[in-house]
């Protein structure tokens, strides 16, 4: 089995955290997280800043349930793209800035029932 790297490593535990965070609607985390420029694609297509993604914490979107069965992350030098399976499917773009990862783009997908 191939030994994930340390950047490899603190993705997985970012994103980990992070659903731990949005499960408790705790937007101090996704504040420190996301890049003051970050854009989300929500579950229904709505494209969100920042500012936005932080006021839905406390809003219509609350997430019940926020498994993970598998996180995929590629590096691209100061850049890790994170690909997330479980409840729902998620992708994230990060981007290394200070030696802190910042989130600069990230999509949310509902999984359809089969």
């Amino acid at each position: 089995m191939k030994q994930n790297s340390e950047d490899e490593q603190a993705l997985i535990k970012i994103q980990h955290e992070w659903a731990e965070a949005r499960m408790k609607g705790d937007s101090s985390y996704t504040r420190r997280l996301e890049a003051e420029n970050c854009t989300v694609v929500w579950p229904d297509g709505s494209i969100v800043n920042k500012r936005e993604d932080l006021k839905s914490m406390t809003g219509d979107i609350v997430f019940t349930e926020f498994k993970i069965d598998d996180v995929q992350v590629r590096l691209y030098g100061d850049t890790g793209i994170v690909v997330v399976q479980g409840t729902i499917v998620w992708t994230d773009t990060f981007v290394k800035e200070r030696g802190a990862w910042k989130v600069v783009a990230s999509q949310v997908t509902p999984v359809l029932k089969k």
